[in-house]
């Protein structure tokens, strides 16, 4: 039981994550100890035993969501998760990411005043031939002239940077949305590819091809040029990424996106 208002609020939101969710879990309770942190999980219309291990590794909060109400349901879930968390930091980890034990002290020394948020370097772990060609792949990211952007999957918010913005937003990529708006008012967000995390999830050619199409989505959502997703396309080997922007276009046109809780 915690004694005190947490320091760290860890935020994993879920949707059948059952196959993960347990040594996403163990691996966070590990990186804990020592630290005043709580667990606010979101389940998000789960319909087989996600709730259950929840349950089972005993998080502090368990909200379980039955509807969406947002069009955007993983951003709703984060929204969600931050109203219920309380910890000076708030971390997002996904349900299929395993943190190494030192995860939470190297994060934290890298936050100050300026640096509010950092992500941690997602590699794919080589399970399958996918994931092996997958994990390949994604060593270009550390040789494109672009660099690489923070992600979402394992990263940290100083909660006074979060509150200022308003949290997250009803867009398809809202960890894309909130390093915007927080270079806004001045903020940094940093990528440490010397921290890294573990994604477990089993990739499939089909969540692949999918994946860059949403990106390219998202990215002409929140107004990335065209042009800019082209390079990045180009220079990340990500052919569809600047199709799923056209896609975007053709979908959404100027309508904007200013929903929130």
């Amino acid at each position: 039981m915690l004694g005190s208002k947490p320091l760290i609020s860890v935020i994993v939101c879920a949707h059948n994550e059952e196959k993960y969710v347990g040594k996403c879990l163990t691996a966070l309770r590990r990186a804990l100890e020592g630290f005043n942190g709580e667990i606010v999980f979101v389940a998000d219309r789960c319909t087989d035993r996600t709730v259950d291990l929840a349950k089972k590794y005993n998080v502090e909060k368990l909200v379980i969501k039955d509807k969406k109400i947002w069009e955007n349901s993983y951003a709703e879930s984060l929204q969600i998760g931050f109203f219920n968390s309380s910890g000076k930091y708030v971390y997002i980890i996904d349900a299929d990411i395993v943190v190494p034990s030192n995860f939470f002290k190297r994060t934290l020394s890298l936050v100050n005043e300026k640096v509010v948020s950092v992500s941690a370097s997602v590699r794919t772990y080589p399970s399958t031939l996918i994931n092996k060609i997958y994990s390949a792949w994604e060593k270009t990211y550390e040789i494109t002239p672009f660099g690489r952007s923070p992600r979402g999957a394992a990263r940290v918010i100083l909660r006074r940077a979060l509150y200022e913005v308003g949290g997250f937003r009803d867009v398809p990529a809202p960890d894309t949305d909130l390093d915007i708006r927080l270079k806004k008012k001045g903020y940094v967000s940093l990528y440490c590819n010397k921290v890294y995390v573990w994604h477990i999830r089993e990739i499939t050619l089909k969540k692949a091809i999918n994946g860059q199409i949403s990106a390219g989505i998202s990215r002409y959502i929140l107004r990335i040029s065209f042009v800019q997703t082209l390079m990045h396309s180009i220079f990340r080997f990500r052919p569809l990424v600047i199709y799923g922007w056209i896609l975007g276009w053709r979908k959404y046109g100027s309508r904007k996106f200013k929903r929130e809780l």
